[in-house]
């Protein structure tokens, strides 16, 4: 299916979200992803297909993405998609994913490591627009103070007195003495981690550690970050 370009806008140094109009309507449940094909030449080795959390909330008909450029070494997709200009078009191939929210009266505890914010930003929003209070936790680490999405998270916190969200910036780091201060019963809530692989699978061992069962942990790792 083809998405055409219709806005974009920078959310943090390097950091920006594109957003798409499909040319048929989608349905997705916030936190799901679409993997997307971009053709151009010349491309490199990595291809023309990446897969993209869809950062906005379903209730917005709209699709948006959002990803980080880095300073150098650039994949040639990165390149492509950057200098993509409003009206131009890429292709939806497909669309999965289990990192939803399925109990709305659960409690919940999200860890973002940087571009992993974006299924929960789709999450918040979606249940901030449905008036939804959800239980939820939110641990945002960024390597510096330029944060994706802030302004915006910042609201949904204002609009939900049970929504608490705390921001850890390098070199204070998301790791068990931390979680442990925030999360009052580490046996209660539902964990989702969402970031670079190698801090989800990180976490995620630190996690079992702490003795979160596994029907209780969820995790989204991002391919290509670090």
């Amino acid at each position: 299916m083809k998405l055409t370009l219709i806005g974009r806008k920078v959310e943090a140094p390097r950091v920006e979200s594109f957003v798409f109009n499909p040319a048929e309507p989608v349905e997705w449940k916030a936190g799901q992803f679409i993997q997307c094909v971009l053709e151009h030449e010349p491309m490199d080795s990595r291809g023309e297909e990446r897969w993209f959390t869809i950062a906005s909330a379903p209730s917005e008909k709209k699709l948006m993405i959002t990803t980080r450029f880095a300073n150098e070494n650039g994949s040639s997709f990165k390149t492509a998609l950057h200098a993509l200009q409003i009206g131009e078009t890429i292709e939806m191939s497909d669309l999965d994913g289990e990192f939803v929210i399925e109990d709305q009266t659960q409690s919940y505890v999200f860890i973002a490591g940087g571009i992993g914010i974006t299924p929960f930003y789709s999450i918040l929003k979606e249940a901030d627009h449905a008036g939804v209070k959800l239980n939820a936790t939110l641990l945002y680490g960024n390597r510096d103070d330029g944060i994706a999405f802030q302004q915006e998270l910042q609201g949904f916190a204002e609009n939900n007195p049970n929504l608490i969200i705390h921001h850890i910036i390098a070199p204070q780091r998301i790791d068990e003495r931390l979680i442990r201060k925030v999360v009052a019963d580490i046996q209660k809530p539902l964990f989702y981690v969402s970031g670079p692989e190698p801090m989800v699978e990180s976490l995620g061992e630190v996690l079992k550690g702490m003795g979160v069962a596994d029907d209780h942990l969820k995790q989204d790792f991002f391919p290509g970050y670090s």
